[in-house]
């Protein structure tokens, strides 16, 4: 492959999956670690990108809307050592938001075996999967699907949520700025987190380190009105001590 070959494919990716590993990326293309570093310094000295720790996202970025299938299988293992850890706050008897996306699906995973649980979440999957099991009860907020992700979105899913009230909702993002907060591709999502926020005793973001330091269209909420922040170990000490800073508990799994 070209080497502008290489660089349109490393952008193209960037655009399909919002963020780009260097391993992943040079076992891909079947090249070595170097050679995509300086791919990713070139794309980011042309401002066409963001270094990152360990990859890079979109230069000034604008998170889209990710399909499903496609956040599946992105940062799956930090997701997954999230979610044990999120699932472990979780006890019988709670009432419990799961926004929609892949990590509260992963924490869905691991709550099945609890009893007298209710489950509240605007995801669709979430709702099939959990419903299958006893012992709990699983309200979908409703509304109109979004068919690339499953996520209900409208006013039947904000009236829904603005109704009730309850012990923990983990929140899922795109995005996450230290000046701007937490953003969201749609206004018609941000309207449901800003909801699930309002609804919650305890607000827990769970994320992966990779959507730090980046933002999208709608804004949801500032960081400080986060109780609790969960992710993994590859954020950067500055966002850190920023984020201790606000006095927001951050646990790194």
């Amino acid at each position: 492959m070209l080497k502008a070959e290489r660089r349109n494919y490393i952008i193209q990716y960037l655009k399909e999956n919002g963020t780009v590993i260097v391993d992943e990326l040079a076992k891909a293309l079947d090249i070595s670690p170097m050679t995509i570093r300086r791919d990713l310094k070139y794309l980011e000295d042309n401002e066409f990108i963001k270094r990152t720790h360990g990859g890079a996202v979109l230069h000034d970025m604008l998170i889209e809307e990710v399909p499903y299938n496609k956040k599946t299988s992105v940062h799956l293992e930090e997701k997954k050592k999230i979610a044990k850890f999120a699932s472990e706050l979780i006890k019988e008897g709670h009432t419990i938001i799961l926004d929609a996306g892949t990590t509260n699906m992963e924490i869905a995973k691991r709550i099945k075996h609890i009893k007298n649980l209710k489950v509240i979440t605007p995801d669709l999957m979430i709702a099939l999967f959990l419903s299958k099991f006893q012992g709990m009860q699983v309200y979908c907020t409703g509304g109109f699907i979004q068919g690339t992700t499953g996520s209900c979105l409208g006013s039947e899913a904000i009236d829904f949520i603005g109704k009730i009230c309850v012990d923990i909702a983990f929140l899922g993002t795109s995005s996450v700025d230290f000046d701007k907060g937490l953003t969201t591709p749609s206004l018609e999502k941000q309207r449901i987190k800003q909801q699930i926020i309002n609804s919650a005793d305890e607000v827990i973001l769970v994320t992966d380190h990779w959507k730090f330091g980046n933002r999208s269209f709608a804004k949801i909420c500032y960081l400080d009105q986060l109780d609790r922040i969960i992710t993994d170990k590859g954020i950067d000490n500055h966002t850190l001590d920023q984020l201790n800073q606000l006095g927001v508990v951050v646990d790194l799994i």
